[in-house]
């Protein structure tokens, strides 16, 4: 049986307005949604459209804009009321101030690849320098083993001009692009154990890449600790800490000559850069890997898959074996001036050859093997070695030799 439905007068009327005095009951309104929508906050967005999206109809900065934007309603009383950069002024005032009630576009602070008299000038670091905050264009990295200068701590970041990219080389150095920066700054904790008691920074060595060529510099950091001066003469400092087993210590800290650091940084004749290898930046830093950092920033051109990529092992790392521990620590310490075309070899004959790739055959280091311990040990200047960059006997390096020299003997 049928059900009844009966409509009084006041029913029937109800539908006839719905249907014929706001919308046709036969009409599609998705056609005329947004014609027929409004913006009740003024962002620019209609009501509809913010209900879809899952965004507050109600409240003028949702969602949020970059500073570019400009579709906002400037005579709507609730966006007026709105505050959509949170800087603390509401948009009616910002339009008043003639600032950006979305926020000013930002300015990136870039390095300046010059040698300025002043540190600061080169923009590596924002705001104060002594923080080690980065500049928009300067990247941090490290690398896989260490390098000994007496017991220092090395901070080492690159300047990449915009929209350059370095260059992938087989494992070896990257190719760095004209206006590259690359600068290693030298400091010590106060205190080891708690880094939160501050540091003594003393050097920031520098090198800038321009038409072609490699050019190196050195800045020398001041008492104050608020910036570093260019200067490329000998400079000899006591510096005392305490180290992370609570043990006072202290060095005569020397910063080497201009012509120094051109020494250890020859190759071919050619200024180069001696750490940025492949091979050693192909570690986890930080967290992250620095090779794939690069890659996924479009930084660094040409590499393959970070896993096809050889790494140079960690000399300090006592679970690898003490061949592999030896042979990347002379790589790292000794092999910038003890290589084919570096500047011991070009000057006395290719003696040694201590890159981590040369075979054990072609090193030379059986055959130098007394040398070797004996310029690591003794205090003669001129004939200890690392020659530049220290001037405290290296305790754990030179154990970590004799252990080695000691097999090969037996």
């Amino acid at each position: 049986m049928k059900k009844k439905y009966s409509f009084n007068k006041t029913s029937i009327i109800l539908v006839a307005f719905l249907c014929y005095g706001i919308y046709s009951c036969t009409t599609n309104r998705s056609d005329d949604f947004e014609d027929y929508d409004i913006d009740t906050d003024g962002d620019g967005i209609f009501d509809g459209q913010e209900v879809l999206a899952g965004t507050d109809k109600n409240d003028p900065c949702d969602p949020p804009h970059d500073p570019s934007y400009t579709s906002f309603n400037a005579s709507n009383l609730i966006w007026l009321d709105g505050d959509c950069d949170g800087d603390g002024l509401i948009n009616g005032e910002e339009l008043s101030a003639d600032s950006n009630p979305y926020g000013d576009p930002i300015e990136l602070v870039l390095a300046v690849p010059e040698f300025l008299p002043n540190l600061s000038q080169l923009k590596l670091f924002k705001g104060d320098l002594a923080n080690f905050q980065y500049s928009d264009n300067v990247y941090e990295y490290s690398m896989s083993t260490p390098l000994f200068t007496d017991y220092a701590h090395k901070l080492r970041v690159v300047a990449i001009p915009t929209g350059e990219q370095m260059t992938y080389t087989d494992g070896g150095l990257l190719e760095f692009p004209d206006n590259t920066i690359m600068a290693k700054t030298f400091y010590y904790l106060n205190d080891e154990r708690d880094a939160s008691l501050g540091k003594k920074i003393i050097e920031t060595r520098v090198l800038i890449k321009k038409d072609g060529v490699w050019l190196v510099r050195n800045y020398f950091w001041n008492e104050d600790q608020t910036d570093a001066v260019l200067d490329d003469d000998v400079h000899g400092l006591q510096v005392d800490w305490i180290d992370e087993m609570g043990t006072a210590r202290s060095v005569d800290y020397v910063v080497p000559p201009n012509n120094m650091c051109v020494q250890c940084h020859s190759l071919d004749g050619d200024i180069v850069p001696i750490g940025p290898k492949a091979r050693v930046l192909n570690f986890e830093h930080k967290g992250q890997n620095v090779l794939q950092f690069f890659k996924d920033n479009l930084l660094l051109a040409g590499a393959p898959d970070i896993a096809q990529i050889p790494v140079l092992p960690d000399w300090s790392d006592e679970t690898l074996s003490l061949e592999d521990r030896a042979r990347a620590y002379l790589d790292v310490n000794c092999a910038h001036c003890h290589q084919t075309g570096g500047s011991y070899n070009v000057s006395f004959g290719d003696n040694f050859n201590f890159t981590y790739e040369t075979s054990f055959e072609d090193s030379n280091i059986f055959e130098e093997r007394t040398q070797i311990r004996d310029r690591m040990s003794t205090k003669i200047p001129g004939y200890f070695m690392p020659l530049i960059g220290t001037s405290l006997k290296h305790d754990e390096g030179i154990s970590l030799m004799n252990e080695y020299i000691d097999s090969l003997e037996n």
